[in-house]
């Protein structure tokens, strides 16, 4: 997505939201932030920063904000880097953080799982427990550093696109044998797999549904392909689910916003909903995934 996005969709918004917001440690020469593209290239226009004592490094924040809601075993999703913006490719195992809530106070200690299979952009994953709507922050020391991502937490429901919990709309999706004015249908080549049906179909047959909104040729943050190509990888695996891709564009002029995109209220992409069998929303996999993760989430609704 880019300027061009009509409606709630700007430029900005989703440099922000898929970007990845980078939030620095001190000892940087201005102590601000800017909007990290997890592909590599650098972009103006995110916000805050993050200061402590000890050696450089900073976090950057895979997911839009807000687009959390409150409840449990909510996902975070963040990468290390220098304080220049270059994500470090390696990293311990598991990340140490602390959780306060909007006063400053500790509330938790959290673990993040260092994702790194199959995916570009190595990442954080952190679950966390988040019963109040409130700003948080997660606070996390490393090699004698520390840095700070805070994040918004909001009521279930007041977002414009589906999270945990929440119906996933229906929807006509581009098909193989109606493109419903979406052309190509699939930007990868040859196309992927994942439009025998609409997705109104899929959620009508009561079966697990694996939902993904992304455009593998035009994706500004460099890992809707990789995503596809993961779901093509695990989607034997799971007999029972079916998946569903939406593009993001109506052409390959990459302009037009598919109606898919109006449809999910999203903001940002790629984004991975994981339906239950009951048309819930038990989990959205957001920007970065790697196949350990996505075999593990898509797990627990098959």
């Amino acid at each position: 997505m880019n300027v061009a996005m009509s409606g709630s969709i700007s430029r900005r918004l989703f440099l922000a939201g898929t970007g990845g917001v980078l939030l620095a440690a001190c000892g940087s020469s201005d102590g601000g932030s800017v909007t990290q593209d997890p592909s590599g290239a650098d972009a103006s226009g995110a916000e805050g920063a993050a200061s402590s004592d000890g050696d450089d490094f900073a976090l950057i924040r895979y997911f839009s904000d807000p687009s959390i809601t409150a409840g449990l075993d909510r996902r975070l999703a963040l990468g290390v880097a220098d304080i220049d913006g270059t994500l470090r490719p390696e990293g311990p195992a598991e990340l140490r953080a602390g959780l306060l809530d909007d006063q400053g106070e500790l509330i938790a200690e959290v673990v993040g799982t260092r994702r790194t299979e199959s995916v570009a952009v190595p990442y954080y994953e952190f679950r966390l427990d988040v019963a109040d709507p409130a700003i948080y922050t997660l606070q996390v020391d490393l090699d004698g550093g520390r840095a700070d991502a805070s994040f918004t937490v909001v009521e279930s429901g007041t977002l414009p696109f589906a999270g945990p919990g929440d119906p996933l709309e229906q929807f006509d999706t581009p098909t193989t044998s109606d493109g419903r004015g979406v052309d190509p249908i699939c930007t990868r080549e040859p196309g992927c797999p994942f439009h025998d049906v609409t997705l109104t179909e899929a959620l009508a047959a009561a079966k697990p549904v694996v939902y993904l909104i992304g455009t593998p040729a035009f994706c500004q943050t460099g890992t809707c392909g990789p995503i596809l190509e993961l779901l093509m990888e695990v989607s034997d695996d799971f007999d029972d689910v079916t998946f569903v891709h939406s593009e993001v564009y109506t052409d390959t002029t990459a302009t037009t916003p598919a109606p898919a995109v109006e449809a999910s209220g999203l903001t940002f992409e790629p984004s991975i909903f994981l339906v239950g069998a009951d048309g819930v929303v038990v989990e959205r996999l957001d920007v970065v995934v790697d196949v350990s993760e996505l075999r593990d989430r898509i797990a627990l609704i098959a």
